[in-house]
């Protein structure tokens, strides 16, 4: 009886029912966080005119990796923590791949929510335990081949469910350092078995729930991990590729952009300083940045914002906003090394921004990144760059980043593989 009253309605205000639902879908869009994901290809690489597409799209993007030249590069996988989860995509309970540092490692949360990071092959008969591996006993995971249980804090088996006798001490498999801080899970390697040498801070305003989460973008880049933290003592880049605001109708492709106007209609205008923070924390770097838009050359009003971005090591970047009349809030910025020449890059927000005003900095801000996604994606590694005086403390940044390389960290070789694989500093 009600669904036939219900049938009988909608048949008779069909526009009502049809304008409520596109009010309530628009609503729903517009309010939910900005979530901009762009996969190797979609973004910063160049398919011809006219675009290829389909198969040969594909061969292309294996012939653009092949053939790019890449230069004389510094090592592929610095020391420091990396990324290799958000923290609300793993649930107690599960198991999941994770690609970092060239492998496959296995990520698990305990059923009492602790987090734990395993190479991913049992060391019985070599079966990958994210392929329908249990988490067990709390924090314990269960080989799928023939249930062998091994502990994720420790690595050691404790169980072989089929024998009574001895478990050969051998049984084990390596784990890696990680943590559980803001909002996300992070690994710790180091390419000569020193544990951790830093921590990662945490940002009460995330922790206590001050500041909200407000929106995400996540990048593939294929570039050598150190040309994105680069950018920040780069400051002569920021008044030319960066200068203009992104047209709604290119967005970021800089190919179809003329980034030669020396007064777009609406302009960014940017003033920066990079250093490192102290001797004692020289794992650190600053960047102070302030920013404003004009509009015809006017400065336009509550445009205005000021950064304060700290490079902890090579892969995290806490970006402090202020927006003064709109609020605050933080970005973590995080690069990681899936494999040596392609970086997984997220942006993660947190802010007390109005929700229209944070989803506009978000999106524009992913626009003008992609922009050096463009560059980062074609361009080649010089060791000694032509510089010149306004350029930017790009040799000091470059001596800074160099602390995170020794000797034993992984050279890419001139057929494409590896001097040395990454392994965990509990595997020396």
């Amino acid at each position: 009886m009600l669904l036939q009253l219900l049938y009988e309605y909608v048949c008779a205000h069909p526009l009502l029912i049809s304008s409520t639902l596109l009010i309530l879908y628009i609503a729903h869009i517009t309010l939910k966080p900005l979530n901009r994901i762009r996969r190797l290809g979609d973004v910063g690489l160049f398919f011809g005119k006219p675009e290829l597409s389909g198969i040969y799209r594909e061969r292309q993007l294996e012939r653009l990796k092949l053939l790019r030249r890449m230069g004389e590069m510094p090592p592929v996988f610095p020391n420091g923590w990396y990324c290799v989860c958000e923290s609300e995509k793993l649930e107690k309970n599960q198991i999941m791949e994770i690609t970092v540092l060239g492998q496959f490692l296995t990520l698990i949360r305990s059923e009492s929510g602790s987090v734990y990071i395993t190479d991913s092959y049992c060391p019985h008969l070599g079966a990958n335990f994210s392929i329908g591996g249990q988490v067990v006993n709390d924090n314990c995971i269960q080989c799928p081949f023939h249930g062998w249980i091994f502990s994720a804090e420790t690595g050691k088996c404790v169980e072989v469910p089929y024998d009574e006798g001895r478990i050969p001490e051998q049984a084990k498999v390596t784990t890696w350092p990680c943590v559980e801080r803001n909002q996300n899970i992070y690994l710790w390697y180091h390419s000569d078995g020193a544990e951790p040498e830093w921590e990662i801070p945490e940002i009460p305003e995330v922790t206590d729930g001050t500041w909200k989460f407000s929106g995400r973008t996540e990048h593939e880049v294929m570039c050598h991990i150190q040309e994105i933290p680069e950018n920040g003592a780069d400051i002569a880049h920021l008044n030319y590729l960066h200068k203009s605001a992104p047209p709604i109708t290119k967005g970021s492709n800089i190919i179809n952009t003329d980034l030669t106007d020396p007064q777009p209609v609406v302009q960014h205008v940017w003033d920066g300083k990079w250093e490192v923070r102290s001797e004692e924390e020289k794992h650190c770097g600053v960047m102070h940045l302030s920013q404003y838009m004009t509009l015809w050359g006017s400065k336009l009003p509550l445009t205005e914002s000021k950064l304060i971005a700290e490079q902890l090591g090579p892969g995290i970047v806490h970006m402090t906003f202020d927006f003064g009349f709109w609020g605050k809030g933080i970005v973590f910025q995080t690069v990681t090394p899936e494999e040596p020449l392609l970086q997984r890059v997220r942006f993660r927000m947190y802010s007390d921004i109005p929700w229209f005003f944070v989803k506009f900095f978000l999106a524009v801000e992913a626009m003008q990144f992609e922009r050096d996604v463009y560059v980062w994606s074609n361009k080649k590694y010089l060791k000694s760059p032509l510089l010149v005086r306004n350029d930017g403390p790009i040799q000091k940044h470059r001596r800074w980043f160099s602390q995170f390389y020794t000797e034993n960290s992984p050279r890419i070789l001139k057929d494409g593989s590896l001097s040395n694989q990454a392994k965990s500093v509990f595997d020396w």
